[in-house]
């Protein structure tokens, strides 16, 4: 057979099919989104502006603040910390330590604080935000039944804490730093006032506010101090309170509890790297001063423990 006068020889290299090869698109990098340069910019397209919203588009959906915060929370089994559980477990990604979890606790590691051990400092790594609640919560208990929980404890967790490299502790301090004033309270009790502690417990609580300072500046790790006040187990209703002034005015709803701690772990705090807030609700004639709490942390309690109770009406078969 003679060949073809009008064919050009080169093109027998090429393939039946006309047109020039597929390529395979680029492979994913980390989670960022595959962008095909075809689907950016048209031959002879120069409107600039339509690629730049292209782009745009492709990215709505890449935000690189979508990583939920990391919490760690110790004493996660005791009454504070199953509120905050309770409250955060579709919030944050939660780790949990306590030094005798119960049966039903199958999640949270167990850790004695009171001994520096690197099997549960390891959990520290990773963690955003540690809340310290972890404490023997015995306000007459002697120093010595308090030295191990409540000083070494905070020790070792701020310790832990700035090896890690956490962001922010959120330390449960409490009322009993100022409840030298219950006999004689001041119009307003401010957070910055003078301590004023009432026993050993007070007093170490005081200590570990002191403690947190000297670590806030020292690793530059924001250290939130809240003295929270009377929060009963369970329900935590006001007429289960004692029937005295001094403590329903230090009480802290259950509702408010939440709001506070959500407030500590949320805020931007500016500047500041120590803070020291009183921890109440929105008691009537309260002297416990909640204007930094509000300011700074954006912590507005709802919450009365002399609000008119609600008068529950009974069922119709009790009528």
């Amino acid at each position: 057979m003679q060949p073809d006068p009008t064919r050009d020889p080169a093109e027998d290299d090429l393939p039946e099919d006309e047109g020039s090869p597929s390529e395979a698109p680029p492979p994913p990098v980390d989670d960022l989104p595959v962008i095909d340069p075809g689907d950016l910019i048209d031959e002879g397209d120069d409107d600039e502006a339509a690629t730049l919203d292209l782009l745009d588009d492709e990215f709505d959906d890449f935000d690189e603040d979508d990583d939920s915060r990391t919490v760690l929370i110790t004493g996660a089994c005791g009454n504070i910390g199953r509120k905050l559980r309770a409250a955060w477990e579709d919030v944050y990604d939660l780790i949990l330590l306590d030094v005798a979890p119960g049966e039903d606790d199958a999640e949270v590691f167990q850790a004695d604080l009171s001994e520096f051990d690197e099997d549960w400092i390891t959990h520290f790594h990773g963690v955003d935000t540690v809340v310290h609640l972890a404490a023997d919560r015995d306000e007459h208990a002697s120093p010595a039944a308090l030295q191990g929980p409540n000083l070494d404890a905070l020790a070792n967790v701020l310790n832990a804490a700035a090896l890690a490299g956490v962001e922010r502790v959120v330390y449960a301090s409490s009322v009993h730093v100022m409840g030298g004033h219950r006999e004689d309270p001041p119009e307003v009790i401010r957070g910055d006032a003078p301590p004023n502690p009432s026993g050993a417990y007070g007093t170490l609580k005081l200590a570990g506010e002191r403690f947190g300072k000297s670590m806030a500046h020292a690793f530059d790790v924001t250290f939130v101090a809240l003295r929270l006040g009377h929060v009963q187990d369970g329900p935590n209703r006001p007429d289960t309170l004692p029937d005295d002034d001094w403590s329903r005015r230090q009480w802290l709803s259950n509702g408010d509890l939440v709001r506070l701690f959500d407030a500590a772990v949320e805020a931007s705090i500016e500047d500041r790297v120590f803070l020291v807030v009183n921890g109440v609700s929105r008691n009537q004639g309260g002297r416990w001063d909640l204007t930094v709490a509000a300011e700074i942390l954006g912590y507005l309690p709802e919450d009365d423990a002399f609000a008119p109770r609600l008068q529950v009406e009974p069922p119709a078969e009790d009528r």
